[in-house]
């Protein structure tokens, strides 16, 4: 998600450019319908790497998923003349055309910044603020979402309560979330838990049945972790609770979008401690009540359909 504005400048620079993703199997339909994507590839067996690049023609490589270790390599076996990278791996940095030492961690720097960073070796001005991911459903990836919703009244929020793996940010508690749902259902709201899977009661659906279940919400409350930024990009006013680590904090990660505001616990507890249970819940929902007011008052974003119209 914080790659997304890399293509949004290529093609902004160069409008007649092919930009090609080379991306895990489990996040590639998140690019589908997705104007200025040439390509979609799932990526390949190690042993397989080379052939795909050699297939493609590419002028250049940026390794954006800067962990992947053997990309660039790869790329310098096909024969890729531009080969952009991070310093991770010997391997790495010496199969590079050029390689960005820039510091990451501490700059106050977006995570969508560091990304453009990649595009350094083109010489092209970075803009100052990474422009906002925009994704978009097809008309019946709407409907579908609406229609697994169907049970839920509006106004619906969608909630969010923990991330997944080992680098996921900081979430509240399970009897935090007990009482924010609690408190969010007398003040009129209808929570439906979305993510992670476990978290509901809603049937397994994949990447794409999430998302149109994101956009059937009249507001998203996520911790900081993938389907947030998801909401974010789909235009639906999204709350997003952060932690006070500055690997976690809003400077890097906060989701990108127009209708996207974060709200970090006071003091200063480990993230991983009680930090995140000290969130105020009324202030959550006094934050809650002006986004989704907004949502309710406009209609759904990217529609020309009023909510009564719906």
């Amino acid at each position: 998600m914080v790659s997304l504005p890399v293509q949004a400048c290529i093609l902004d620079r160069a409008p007649s450019a092919e930009v090609f993703w080379l991306v895990r199997p489990e996040t590639a339909p998140i690019l589908e319908s997705l104007p200025g994507v040439s390509g979609v590839l799932c990526r390949p067996q190690d042993s397989d790497l080379e052939r795909v690049l050699r297939d493609i023609k590419p002028d250049a490589l940026l390794n954006l998923g800067h962990r992947d270790k053997r990309m660039v390599p790869a790329a310098r076996r096909a024969g890729v003349p531009i080969r952009v990278a991070r310093p991770r791996g010997l391997a790495q940095i010496l199969c590079a055309t050029h390689v960005l030492w820039t510091k990451r961690t501490g700059t106050g720097r977006h995570e969508a910044q560091n990304s453009l960073d990649f595009l350094k070796p083109f010489e092209w001005q970075i803009p100052a603020r990474a422009p906002s991911p925009r994704l978009l459903l097809t008309p019946e990836e709407m409907v579908r979402g609406e229609a697994d919703l169907r049970e839920v009244p509006r106004p619906r929020l969608g909630v969010i309560t923990r991330g997944s793996g080992g680098t996921a940010g900081a979430f509240p508690g399970k009897l935090w979330w007990e009482k924010m749902l609690g408190a969010a259902e007398s003040a009129g709201w209808n929570p439906v838990a979305l993510s992670p899977p476990d978290a509901g009661t809603l049937p397994p659906t994949d990447i794409r049945g999430l998302m149109g279940r994101l956009h059937a919400c009249d507001a998203v409350l996520g911790v900081s972790t993938g389907p947030t930024h998801l909401a974010a990009a789909l235009g639906v006013p999204t709350l997003c609770l952060m932690g006070k680590r500055v690997k976690h904090g809003p400077d890097r990660w906060m989701p990108l979008g127009d209708r996207v505001e974060a709200m970090q616990y006071p003091g200063r507890e480990d993230d991983l401690g009680s930090g995140m249970d000290r969130l105020d819940i009324g202030s959550v929902l006094a934050r809650l009540e002006k986004m989704g007011t907004t949502r309710l008052t406009f209609g759904v974003y990217g529609s020309e359909r009023t909510l009564k119209e719906d």
